[in-house]
């Protein structure tokens, strides 16, 4: 069942009775208090108006997401606003585990899905601005099987921008049982893309897979090598992970993932107590993460590109990334834009500002950055494929101005 937004409030409207500061969870719907978290790494505002924004439409936004997991559309999630810096709102909501059951904590690590897609291509990018790779060179310079057939006219800026040609599930027989990611993307350049190169948007894995092999073949080193050593470390996002195994120190900060039959009936599929399913790091989704980390990588883009005094990337670089954006006219839910490895939520942004960006995941998840304002908003869940995070996002765009 889904709610229209007459729905929304008027559920919003019922837990609100009897429901003040303290956020009383409703029976069966755990939530964490708001007060500040121990050892965060981002101070809390003392007062949201006090960084421009509406206590009440915060509330608001807060209470509509609760009134998700009450309802049973979402299992559980963890929710954080960041504005100029500064919390000002986290919370917790639902079940980490809804079989044990095990309420949500917040600070919890999840699996982020094409949440990692921005991240790889942050590290393509960097690359770029090292002049390790051209953008509008073919990926046939980089990977031999790329340089035959259509797969010959494909370009490291198609990949970046989905318009490789490459089709969602399109992967060549014994992909996933290759023993490394450049081997598998060897058989994707010898099967080549369904659609001419350059030709349209389709959003595909592979174009993240593909790009992640090229990574590797240049600098040497497997992508998660790269993306762990010159970004995670650089940014000292230190409960991101490219790898997971039950017996990880923090495993147990893990929800289990589930998915719904019918939109409010959801099954377990998996659970901390079982390993990682691929033999490699698929750039286009395996990564482990928290909302505060995923924080502060939004945060590097936000500042174009800048990390204290160092830089991550050039501003050119991330300003380009996020121009003139491909309409994504697949995503039927939503209307939305892409850029290179990110979502665009307004092309149009006021003149001088980069334009709202981020990145949802099949699992539930989403990072989305509103530069125009200085804000994040981070919303991670254990719920796979619904039509919450594009409810987030809307909210998010209301809240924040359009």
């Amino acid at each position: 069942m889904k709610l229209g937004a007459a729905g929304i409030l008027a559920l919003t409207a019922a837990l609100a009775s009897g429901c003040g500061d303290d956020d009383a969870s409703r029976p069966g719907s755990p939530r964490t208090a708001r007060t500040p978290l121990e050892n965060a790494p981002f101070p809390y505002a003392e007062n949201a108006e006090d960084v421009g924004v509406s206590t009440d439409a915060l509330w608001l936004f807060k209470e509509r997401l609760y009134s998700r997991v009450v309802a049973r559309h979402v299992v559980g999630a963890e929710v954080l606003v960041i504005v100029d810096g500064r919390i000002v709102l986290h919370q917790a909501m639902g079940w980490a585990d809804r079989d044990d059951p095990v309420p949500m904590e917040r600070n919890s690590i999840f699996r982020l899905a094409s949440m990692t897609k921005p991240v790889a291509g942050t590290a393509a990018l960097m690359l770029a601005d090292e002049g390790l790779l051209e953008l509008d060179e073919p990926v046939g310079r980089y990977l031999p099987s790329f340089r035959s057939g259509a797969a010959d006219r494909i370009t490291l800026r198609d990949l970046l921008t989905h318009r490789s040609g490459f089709v969602q599930g399109g992967d060549p027989p014994g992909y996933a049982d290759q023993p490394t990611l450049v081997d598998a993307a060897r058989l994707v350049g010898e099967q080549g893309p369904t659609f001419e190169p350059g030709e349209r948007f389709v959003y595909s894995n592979l174009n993240s897979e593909v790009l992640g092999a090229v990574v590797a073949t240049v600098s040497g080193i497997p992508i998660e090598q790269v993306i762990e050593e010159r970004i995670l470390l650089s940014l000292q996002m230190s409960d991101t992970h490219t790898a997971f195994s039950p017996d990880a120190d923090w495993a147990d900060r893990v929800p289990s993932s589930y998915r719904s039959w019918g939109g409010t009936s959801w099954e377990r599929w998996w659970n901390p107590a079982r390993p990682h399913e691929t033999d490699w790091f698929s750039p286009a989704g395996d990564l482990f993460g928290s909302a505060f980390d995923y924080a502060r990588f939004l945060q590097v883009w936000i500042d174009r590109g800048a990390l204290g005094s160092e830089r991550l990337l050039g501003v050119g670089t991330v300003e380009e990334a996020l121009a003139d954006p491909t309409a994504a006219d697949t995503f039927p839910v939503r209307a939305r834009w892409y850029g290179m490895h990110w979502e665009i939520y307004d092309a149009s942004p006021a003149a001088g500002t980069l334009p709202t960006f981020g990145h949802r995941g099949a699992t539930g998840t989403l990072g989305m950055a509103i530069p125009g304002r200085n804000a994040i908003v981070i919303y991670l869940s254990n719920s796979n494929e619904t039509e919450v995070v594009d409810e987030v996002i809307g909210a998010a765009l209301d809240m924040f101005g359009r």
